[in-house]
């Protein structure tokens, strides 16, 4: 057997066609722990805090790394061999998940990758998700589920009705998070924010009403005419204007849940110890003095993957985001992948598929 593997390798810092280089010759991973599996990777997603990473704006913020490395969080692959602990997989199950963060020295943009089943997300793939929908999960839903069934307190209540606005829906974490709005409650009354291009896409995720960011007079009466009617807002986009426009839409003992912060797109310039200060001293002043409850995602429940994420999936209430086939892009063309992410405009989520 081949101790090697083809892998998009981290180079260097910089532009996606500076940072990464396919190799097909890159060192194959092998099982370190009685606990971990090694998995051949069908399709791996690919998601914006990768992007940022390896722009080399979010040094101070993520783990060192020997370069060149393999990096990638989410991934769908069958099992090729497993450690001598492991109880709930055996050789030849097909499945799916997420590494956790930081960046990883053995990532998923590869053949092959080893999965510790005591940290990383991992479950079984439903038959009726293909391996590339699959992939699509990992980080972006795991992020939605927080968001929204977490940070949203709706796991008290489920049968309660709700009013959820999902702010970049069209996104791959905002299509996440249309979803699961729906699946806790399908009574539930789900908005999104994304540009009308991208409005069908949203609605046929479940959303009852999509309002176009674009459309300044469509917005700002969205705006006054809804003040302090929702009972979650989900933000995907981050930033101090989205916060000041849309907490007043919250009811009293509402939610404003972020996946973002208080710097829009962050890690897409520079983040620096100034920055760095600036974003904690916001988001402790708003969870402090905040009209409503302030949650900022910044650890996400790896352990809830396998036995109620996955479970979402198994029934069908909520199914991968590729929106179309020009989101799966081959392992050797991935800076492609990489350069879309870069203009904030990818719809759902872009996923690797493996040679």
């Amino acid at each position: 057997m081949s101790n090697t593997m083809h892998a998009l390798q981290l180079v260097k810092y910089g532009s996606p066609e500076e940072a990464f280089s396919y190799n097909e010759q890159a060192p194959k991973p092998a099982i370190k722990s009685k606990h971990q599996v090694l998995v051949r990777i069908k399709a791996a997603g690919v998601n914006p805090v990768e992007a940022k990473g390896s722009s080399g704006n979010m040094k101070l913020a993520t783990f060192p790394m020997k370069l060149p490395a393999v990096i990638g969080a989410d991934f769908s692959g069958i099992i090729e061999e497993v450690g001598t602990a492991v109880k709930d997989f055996q050789v030849g199950d097909e499945v799916f998940g997420s590494l956790q963060l930081p960046m990883f020295l053995e990532g998923t943009f590869a053949q092959y990758t080893v999965v510790d089943t005591t940290k990383a997300s991992i479950a079984k793939k439903p038959a009726n998700v293909s391996f590339e929908q699959a992939a699509s999960a990992g980080i972006a839903a795991i992020t939605a589920y927080h968001g929204i069934i977490h940070n949203g307190k709706t796991f008290k209540n489920p049968d309660l009705n709700r009013k959820i606005l999902i702010v970049g829906a069209s996104g791959g974490v905002g299509s996440y998070g249309v979803q699961f709005g729906k699946a806790i409650n399908k009574e539930n009354t789900v908005v999104g924010i994304c540009s009308s291009p991208n409005a069908k896409y949203v609605q046929s995720l479940g959303a009852d009403r999509v309002v176009d960011y674009k459309d300044k007079a469509a917005y700002d009466a969205f705006i006054t005419e809804e003040k302090g009617t929702f009972d979650i807002v989900f933000d995907c986009v981050g930033g101090e204007e989205y916060y000041n426009q849309l907490d007043p839409l919250l009811k009293k003992g509402g939610v404003y849940s972020t996946a973002v912060g208080p710097m829009e797109h962050a890690g897409s310039d520079y983040v620096g110890i100034s920055q760095i200060a600036s974003i904690a001293a916001k988001l402790v002043y708003k969870k402090l003095f905040g009209r409503h409850a302030y949650y900022f995602i910044h650890i996400l429940p790896h352990g809830e993957f396998r036995d109620k994420i996955s479970k979402f999936f198994e029934s069908g209430a909520v199914h991968g985001t590729i929106a179309d086939d020009s989101n799966i892009v081959p392992l050797r063309e991935g800076v492609r992948a990489f350069e879309q992410l870069h203009t904030h405009r990818t719809v759902g989520k872009i996923v690797l598929q493996m040679d």
